[in-house]
């Protein structure tokens, strides 16, 4: 599986109606002919026009390998101290994907100060969190820590995917990690864009939660 930061294709940016004119059919058509030539699956972060027009999307993606769209998420939660609940619609619900005996749950970036969203997917079944982002460096170090507390609470992997560069606004210096479900961090990228790989073990989430099993003791009854 390949992942991609939020907005990889324009950016992100709080004037949607410029990166939207050609979206979102350039982007699916990238997304889906990579998928088939390279049979893999790809989960990646398009803004999308909204059905009234007045607004956009931020949603994230999930290609499979033949190419099919098989799943959407859309933000939940709107970056409020930049206005982009003005621009942007809110997701409604959570989502879980079944990939490669994997349960995927996609968060997008501001997702991740909620820890109340990640508890609804581990009830539906999540055992790899997947969350990507436009992150800036002036908080890099919530990000690093966020990231790791989600992967020890849920005892589930958690893939932090960061963009990098700059905008006239924000720094951005990536920092993407996989950690796994006792909270170690199996892969740490620095600053720079940059490609890194590595092998998740299901068998690995399933020992811990049975070695140590915290989850039975979440009360459904306080979650939203």
């Amino acid at each position: 599986m390949v992942v991609l930061p939020e907005a990889f294709a324009t950016g992100f940016s709080l004037n949607p109606k410029a990166t939207t004119r050609a979206e979102p059919d350039q982007t699916y058509a990238f997304l889906s002919n990579i998928s088939i030539s390279h049979k893999i699956w790809i989960l990646a972060g398009v803004i999308v026009p909204n059905e009234n027009k007045t607004k956009a999307k931020n949603i994230a993606v999930l290609f499979n390998p033949n190419g099919k769209q098989v799943g959407v998420y859309q933000k939940m939660y709107p970056f409020t101290p930049m206005g982009e609940e003005k621009v942007y619609t809110r997701g409604k619900s959570t989502k879980t994907f079944d990939v490669e005996g994997f349960q995927l749950s996609p968060i997008l970036c501001y997702d991740l100060r909620f820890p109340e969203l990640f508890r609804m997917n581990i009830v539906q079944g999540a055992n790899l969190f997947v969350v990507i982002a436009s992150w800036p460096k002036a908080r890099i170090n919530h990000w690093h820590t966020l990231l790791q507390a989600r992967a020890i609470e849920n005892q589930a992997y958690v893939i932090g995917l960061n963009r990098t560069g700059k905008d006239p606004n924000h720094n951005y210096t990536g920092g993407s990690r996989i950690i796994d479900p006792t909270g170690k961090t199996v892969i740490e990228m620095k600053d720079k864009e940059e490609v890194a790989s590595t092998k998740l073990d299901r068998k690995l989430v399933d020992q811990w939660r049975d070695t140590f099993p915290v989850l039975q003791d979440i009360r459904e009854d306080l979650l939203p």
